[in-house]
């Protein structure tokens, strides 16, 4: 099992008159707090091959180029996140070719994360991957009483699948119709699935 995490940050932050992914959390813009700790995580856990963020935001992109972390541009953000949902998947279809012609013969798995989710613990991303990998499912996310939420990953069977969506419908289009072969994680603290959508939802973290 081989995990590539792709980060989801080109949105237009409508509802937060602003882009609120530069916006300043403690100290630093929100899409880093992601950012720093999937790096920090991926030097934790051999089975993650590799991570990128898709954005149309340059100060994000300049950022990422400074960092040396790959970032996709995606030109076409008005479509919806299924166009950012597939530019991180075409961005990655070189190294799985390399996999398969060097015989590895390991599934690949794609895990979306998205900007806006400061919350998010390293824990909780370790223990859903490992629970995910017992499960034997093919999709998993996750869950918070009846609420479901990011990262959502999926089996490369599922590729082509996610890549023929189109709008605003993301993964979870692809999850609902599959919903024997989805695996839930219930997350201990609500607050980690919290999206920033107004300024009135900055706060601290912890």
């Amino acid at each position: 099992m081989v995990i590539h995490m792709i980060i989801l940050a080109a949105g237009f932050s409508r509802r937060f008159g602003g882009n609120k992914l530069l916006a300043e959390l403690e100290g630093k813009p929100l899409y880093l707090h992601v950012v720093e700790k999937l790096v920090k995580l991926q030097t934790l856990r051999p089975e993650i091959r590799s991570l990128m963020v898709v954005t149309q935001h340059q100060p994000i992109v300049d950022e990422m180029v400074r960092r040396g972390i790959p970032v996709s541009w995606n030109d076409h953000s008005e479509d919806g996140i299924s166009s950012s949902l597939q530019v991180g998947l075409e961005s990655v279809t070189d190294r799985l070719r390399e996999e398969q012609r060097d015989g590895e013969g390991t599934e690949s798995y794609f895990c979306f994360f998205v900007g806006d989710q400061p919350y998010l613990k390293n824990t909780t991303v370790e223990s859903f991957f490992d629970s995910f990998k017992e499960s034997g499912k093919g999709i998993g996310c996750l869950k918070w009483g009846v609420r479901t939420g990011n990262p959502v990953i999926f089996s490369g069977r599922y590729l082509n699948e996610l890549m023929g969506l189109k709008g605003d419908k993301g993964g979870k289009q692809v999850l609902h119709n599959h919903e024997e072969d989805v695996y839930y994680h219930e997350v201990l603290d609500n607050q980690e699935l919290f999206d920033i959508d107004r300024p009135e939802n900055l706060g601290k973290i912890g």
